[in-house]
C-alpha cells in the first residue's frame, strides 16, 4: 500500500511522462511517511521495475516505467468499475414503521452539522424505514456494509458515545435521499433506513406496506 502511495505521488508530480528530481525528505513529508521508509520504498519500486531511480546531488531522478504506468492504469480501471457498480445498485422493499429513534438522533446538532457538511443537506428529523423484500436486495445491503461510503463522524457527549454513520447517496423517484448504515443499529440486515431533506412519507404520500425501489447514485465520495 505504501509503495502505491509513492507511485501516486510521483505520478502527480509528472513522473508518468518525464524524469523528475525530488529529495526523499520532501517526498516523505508530502505523503506523511518517514524519509528512511521512502528510501526503502524507492528501492523496492526500482527492483520491481516500476520506476527508474538515479541518485544525484539534488536528490533522486525518478520516472515511472511502462510497467508502473500499466499498474496505475489498471488500478484506475478497476476503481472506475467499482464506482460504476455503486451507481447500479437497486434495493427493493416495503415501507415499515420504525422505532421512532431517528427523530432523536437526527435532531442532535452534531449529526445535523456533519450530515449537512458531508451530504449537502440538513436531514428531516426522522428516517424512512423499508424492509427488504428479496434476496438480491438483502445481498445489495450486505455489499454496502462492506464498501466505503460517505462517513458521518461520531462524537461523545458526557459519558455517552454516539457512533459514526456510513451513508450512500440515492435516488428515490427523483427525490434526494441517502441510505444510512449506523455503526450502532437496533435493526437487522433486512431493514434499510433512509434520510432526506424532506419528510419522505409525507412528500411521497407513503404508508406502511407500500413498495418502493431505491437506486444508488455513484459519486466520487462513495
Amino acid at each position: 500500500m505504501k509503495e502505491l502511495k509513492v507511485l501516486i505521488a510521483l505520478s502527480k508530480r509528472g513522473a508518468l511522462d518525464k524524469n523528475i528530481t525530488i529529495k526523499t525528505v520532501d517526498l516523505g513529508r508530502e505523503i506523511k511517511i518517514p524519509q528512511q521508509t521512502v528510501s526503502r520504498l524507492l528501492i523496492k519500486l526500482t527492483e520491481a521495475g516500476l520506476i527508474t531511480r538515479v541518485k544525484e546531488i539534488r536528490g533522486y531522478v525518478l520516472k515511472i516505467t511502462p510497467l508502473g504506468r500499466n499498474l496505475l492504469r489498471n488500478l484506475n480501471l478497476d476503481l472506475n468499475e467499482i464506482f460504476k457498480k455503486i451507481g447500479g445498485i437497486e434495493i427493493k422493499g416495503k415501507v415499515v414503521d420504525g422505532l421512532k429513534d431517528g427523530k432523536y438522533y437526527l435532531n442532535l446538532e452534531e449529526y445535523k452539522k456533519n450530515i449537512k457538511k458531508e451530504l449537502g443537506f440538513e436531514p428531516y428529523p426522522g428516517t424512512l424505514n423499508i424492509i427488504l423484500t428479496d434476496a438480491e436486495s438483502i445481498e445489495a445491503k450486505e455489499r454496502l456494509q462492506r464498501m466505503n461510503g460517505v462517513m458521518i463522524e461520531g462524537f461523545k457527549r458526557g459519558d455517552r458515545i454516539f457512533g459514526s454513520i456510513k451513508c450512500f447517496k440515492c435516488d428515490l423517484y427523483g427525490i434526494e435521499a441517502s441510505i444510512i448504515i449506523p455503526e450502532r443499529s437496533h435493526y437487522g440486515s433486512e431493514i434499510v433506513e433512509l434520510i432526506s431533506p424532506f419528510e419522505l412519507r409525507k412528500r411521497m404520500k407513503l404508508k406502511s406496506g407500500d413498495e418502493i425501489i431505491v437506486r444508488l447514485v455513484g459519486n466520487e465520495n462513495q
